[in-house]
């Protein structure tokens, strides 16, 4: 009896075991994922191109609504340029470009601007220069390890050429830094279930 129980205990820890996280992604072939939320009957469908190029994000209501659509860029060496957010109705909100080291390749920024209306600064010389209304910067320790990441936002108000006319018309003086939120940030690293699956697939190839 006791061989019994302990093949029997055996046997259970051999069962692969999935979290609830797990549980919410679901497979609709080789390049669609759906994550669902039980708590609100919303859902993610991400969906990615044969050549993993363009990644498309969509969120949609418990009713299958639209509510929001990202849309993201990689080159051919798979680092991510572009993203393009639009609300449920397909109006564009906003655009992101990402910059990195050119040395490192570590992602440095991200800056997003807004499609509707154009946010634009003069500089020294009197030209007008559109910024970007929110950057975020990326730093990194020696071992290349991602510390946290600085929000700026654009000053609200006056213009700083106004505020602080000793100051010039450097770019970075037209900003302020605020708390920073990775939930802010359009990355798709974070949630992309298949860069998730990649990573995992590498662990198991070790």
């Amino acid at each position: 009896m006791k061989k019994i129980l302990t093949l029997l205990a055996l046997g259970l820890l051999a069962v692969p075991v999935h979290s609830k996280e797990d549980d919410l992604w679901e497979a609709k072939g080789p390049h669609v994922r759906i994550k669902r939320n039980n708590f609100d009957g919303s859902h993610v469908v991400f969906k990615r191109t044969p050549d993993d190029k363009k990644l498309v994000k969509t969120t949609k209501d418990k009713h299958d609504n639209v509510t929001m659509t990202a849309v993201y860029q990689r080159n051919d060496r798979g680092f991510l340029t572009a993203g393009r957010i639009y609300d449920g109705q397909g109006v564009a909100l906003y655009r992101v470009r990402y910059g990195y080291n050119k040395n490192t390749g570590y992602l440095v920024a991200e800056d997003m601007f807004d499609s509707r209306i154009k946010f634009e600064r003069p500089l020294a010389d009197g030209t007008m220069k559109e910024m970007p209304v929110r950057r975020i910067y990326y730093w990194y320790d020696e071992d290349g390890n991602q510390s946290k990441a600085i929000s700026l936002v654009a000053k609200k108000g006056q213009l700083a050429k106004n505020v602080f006319p000793e100051k010039g018309q450097k770019e970075d003086e037209f900003y302020d830094e605020e708390k920073f939120d990775p939930s802010k940030s359009f990355r798709p690293d974070v949630d992309n279930p298949f860069e998730q699956e990649k990573k995992t697939k590498e662990k198991l190839n070790r």
